[in-house]
């Protein structure tokens, strides 16, 4: 194998877009209410407004604008992710387990996948991972049996901590 890039499915890509500009078009009509209220001489209104409904969605719409180009890439040395809260890199014979966690996020409709570490750290990829009907990735478990599969092989991970359940 040389590598294998997982991205986010076209659905999901436009799930984050439609909810990035939806928060991008709620912070700028916050933003035209606020003017209002300076125009109108009223500042405290203004800046409170703004700062309680304009900022917030305005902070999070910049990793958000970002989040449909993250990617994960396994190859021969190991994994390695970019996604909203950075980049990771992390070796095969670094990795203790590769496991589905289900029921994270609201609703409990997050599937993602786990990665611990030999030194009991843990973290989330970033994708692939599937989310109710609108962001679900089909190809979900097939992409985590490939990554398996393949830390398994690299890591001799299959003869000295058996098979890794979901």
């Amino acid at each position: 194998m040389n590598e294998t890039v997982f991205r986010y499915t076209r659905r999901q890509r436009l799930a984050m877009w439609a909810f990035a500009v939806g928060m991008a078009a709620w912070a700028g009509a916050v933003s035209v209410r606020g003017a209002r209220y300076l125009a109108d001489g009223q500042t405290g209104a203004a800046v409170g407004l703004w700062l309680m409904f304009g900022l917030i969605p305005t902070v999070l719409f910049v990793p958000l604008a970002g989040m449909p180009t993250g990617w994960t890439r396994i190859d021969a040395e190991g994994l390695r992710t970019r996604g909203m809260t950075g980049r990771r890199r992390v070796a095969w014979r670094d990795i203790e387990s590769i496991r589905a966690l289900s029921g994270r996020g609201r609703n409990r409709s997050i599937t993602q996948i786990g990665v611990t570490r030999t030194d009991g750290t843990s973290f989330l990829l970033p994708i692939p991972f599937s989310s109710g009907t609108i962001a679900g990735d089909p190809d979900f478990y097939e992409k985590l049996e490939l990554m398996r599969r393949e830390w398994k092989k690299r890591s001799g991970a299959g003869e000295a901590n058996g098979a890794e359940g979901a």
